[in-house]
């Protein structure tokens, strides 16, 4: 099968390109997972949203919601135009739906996440090194302008090359994006380099943080339940930190190198669109698995022995 005269008549043609198009059952079968995977990326992404809300909102905690929404908007492209594009296979909508919510997915909002996750490295780093300042310390203002300045660089990335179709848009006959000018790889390449630049600065940070945690654990402590327990804090929300930096470190390298090994449809879906979903999902997941907590139920509770007090005179 060739390509679409949609396809032939819209899209700037790459080398990297796969040179067919999709099976019809297999652009069905990939947007009903696109579907699925999306809406079960967004309800974990609210629901650990909902559980950090409830809790005492840290800079910490802050900037975990602010990563939980924008992976939720990123999730929620897929929800409501790829997914049902592919298993429709046809488009629905202006073109310019196409190109704004493609751009959100593949630069706009996903530059969010590995400027937030610098923020969220830096946060560990003053709570395990300056522990004492972080306590005198009110830093939401801090997070607040912080965040604000990265959701106005993600606002400007996703807007910047629409008025000159300077866009991805998701091109359901090869399962992946398509581009409708060739400056698009130049916003690529810059996007993906800033991007390796942030997972560098984030990696320093949670190496210089992991030799803190090896020096005092070899240290010995005479401490009370109090501070063990914030150290098990410490070493939990750093792990969260590093897994959420792999995971987008891991994306980049896909969406960069490793889909252009094969011009084959499924391996260029897997290591560009799926990646991207993917990246999203586990986010999600790994905020809710370090910050999980049980609630003790009331039955369980150990029932209080009634005591008799004697007073004894001497």
């Amino acid at each position: 099968m060739s390509l679409s005269n949609w396809t032939l008549a819209q899209i700037w043609i790459e080398d990297s390109r796969p040179e067919e198009v999709a099976e019809p059952w297999v652009t069905v079968v990939i947007g009903i997972f696109m579907i699925l995977t999306s809406a079960f990326g967004i309800f974990i992404n609210l629901f650990v949203f909902r559980r950090f809300v409830s809790k005492n909102m840290t800079s910490f905690y802050i900037m975990c919601s602010s990563k939980t929404i924008s992976n939720s908007m990123i999730l929620f492209c897929y929800l409501i135009f790829n997914g049902p594009v592919s298993v429709m296979r046809r488009y629905y909508g202006p073109e310019f739906m196409n190109m704004l919510l493609n751009q959100m997915a593949a630069y706009g909002i996903y530059v969010q996440g590995p400027m937030t996750q610098v923020c969220i490295s830096f946060n560990r780093f003053l709570i395990i090194y300056f522990a004492t300042l972080a306590k005198r310390k009110n830093g939401r203002k801090a997070t607040f302008v912080a965040l604000s300045i990265c959701w106005l660089i993600s606002l400007f990335v996703t807007v910047a090359g629409i008025p000159g179709n300077c866009t991805n848009i998701f091109n359901y006959d090869i399962l992946t994006w398509d581009n409708l000018d060739p400056c698009v790889d130049t916003l690529a390449d810059l996007v993906m380099y800033w991007i390796g630049v942030l997972a560098v600065i984030s990696n320093t940070f949670n190496v210089v943080v992991a030799i803190k945690l090896i020096v005092s654990a070899t240290k010995p402590h005479m401490d009370s339940v109090a501070s063990k327990r914030r150290r098990r804090t410490s070493r939990r929300l750093f792990l969260q930190s590093c897994f959420q930096d792999w995971i987008y470190l891991l994306d980049t390298i896909n969406s960069m190198f490793i889909y252009t090994w094969l011009d084959k449809i499924i391996w260029q879906f897997f290591f560009t669109i799926f990646s991207n979903l993917f990246v999203h999902v586990m986010d999600g997941c790994i905020m809710l698995f370090f910050n999980y907590e049980k609630k003790k139920s009331i039955l369980m509770l150990p029932k209080k022995k009634d005591c008799t007090f004697i007073n004894v005179t001497f």
